[in-house]
């Protein structure tokens, strides 16, 4: 069995320290989406755009080497915010920009993977989701409805992966350590670093005949 290893989102801040984790773990092979070229012999980089465009994501999936002895594990840390408004302030490009950003690529990425993992010995698929997503908060309407989104979608490919050896699970992070976040988080216990998140995103994937189905919600806060 080969594994292969794919990021979507390495221009972000999670994806940037994703790439820099999981380049030192052990997989045979890795695929890095990204808009631009990354500079480095051990991995292939495919140029993508416009991730909410179908024929960008299936073209991109095209682009990956298939074999039935590959098994496929990929980190989705495509997304973005945008908030601070109430529903009723909330415009409709905001909220579209919202439901296509965070949750149309997630749809269309599982999409895609679920096709690829069919051609090979399966996969496991890990998606970023965000724990207003869980417990819901005001002001973080549209972003926190297009995360939710991404939970159920999660559960379903999960449902569906069952026939083809494809496991799906999300984590969602309170926040991410990031220097815009510190300004606004007085509870900086409540931030999770971008590490954390790729060392579980990899205890998943190791873990993959374990946990299928689940919302990892970080940090864990006891109700």
């Amino acid at each position: 069995m080969k594994k292969v290893f794919i990021l979507f989102g390495s221009s972000g801040l999670l994806g940037a320290s994703a790439v820099k984790y999981f380049l030192k773990q052990d997989y045979d092979n890795y695929y890095i989406f990204s808009r631009k070229p990354l500079k480095g012999r051990n991995f292939r980089t495919i140029i993508v755009d416009d991730l909410t465009l179908e024929e960008n994501v299936q073209d991109g999936f095209d682009k990956i080497s298939r074999s039935k002895n590959n098994f496929y594990c990929l980190l989705n840390t495509i997304g973005g915010y945008r908030g601070g408004k109430s529903i009723a302030d909330t415009s409709l490009s905001d909220w579209q920009k919202m439901i296509d950003l965070n949750l149309t690529t997630s749809f269309l990425i599982g999409k895609y993977f679920s096709l690829l993992c069919k051609s090979g010995l399966g996969g496991s698929l890990c998606m970023i989701s965000a724990a207003s997503a869980i417990n819901p908060q005001i002001n973080k309407g549209a972003y926190s409805i297009s995360k939710n989104g991404i939970n159920y979608l999660t559960k379903i490919l999960a449902l569906e992966g069952k026939e083809i050896n494809l496991s799906v699970n999300a984590i969602a992070p309170y926040a991410i350590d990031s220097s815009e976040n510190r300004e606004w988080i007085a509870d900086k216990s409540l931030l999770v670093s971008p590490a954390d998140i790729c060392i579980l995103a990899e205890n998943i994937f190791k873990n993959s005949r374990l946990f299928t189905s689940a919302i990892f919600e970080l940090p864990f806060l006891s109700k």
